[in-house]
This record gives structure tokens, sequence and C-alpha cells, in this order.
């Protein structure tokens, strides 16, 4: 790949934008799903069915891109990963 695509893919604008509009895709096909689901007679096909069949690919996606768009990818905003470790003031004790 290029240097200047493989910028574009790390840069922190185009992640955002990314996991933005995968999230909308997201949402309407959940959406067609929950409608399917628990009223089917709302369900008016065309669209729909397309969102429908979008979900099942959509689902598992979400979760490998959440380890490439999150933290377990390395480009946290705080310059850490959370492991289960936080750092020494991210709880100030009481009082």
């Amino acid at each position: 790949m290029s240097p200047s695509g493989r910028t574009l893919l790390t840069h922190p604008l185009s992640r955002r934008l990314g996991w933005v509009g995968f999230g909308i895709l997201f949402y309407l096909s959940g959406e067609a799903a929950t409608i399917w689901l628990l009223e089917p007679e709302r369900f008016t096909g065309g669209w729909q069915t397309f969102w429908l069949a979008l979900f099942p690919v959509l689902l598992p996606a979400f979760f490998l891109l959440q380890r490439w768009f999150g933290c377990a990818s390395g480009a946290c905003r705080q310059g850490h990963c959370d492991r289960g470790e936080r750092p020494p003031n991210s709880f100030p004790p009481p009082g």
C-alpha cells in the first residue's frame, strides 16, 4: 500500500468517519431485524429486506471493527490501552 493510503487509513478523522458510517449501517440493519422479529406486520419489505439480510454480516463485523477502531488497536487517545490496569490518577482518593 502506498504511504498516502496508509496514512489515510490511520488518520484519526478517517477512522472516526469510518466508525460513524459503519454505525449508521449497523443501526439501520438492527432496526430492520428488530421490526421483523417483534412487529412483522410493520415489515414492509423493499429496503428493509436488504438491511435485514445485511444484519448477520454486520453483527460480527461490529466486534472485528471495534478491535481495529477501539483501544485494542493501540491508538488510544490517552496514550495507554485499558487492559485492566489504570494510571494512578484515574481514581482520586475519596474526600
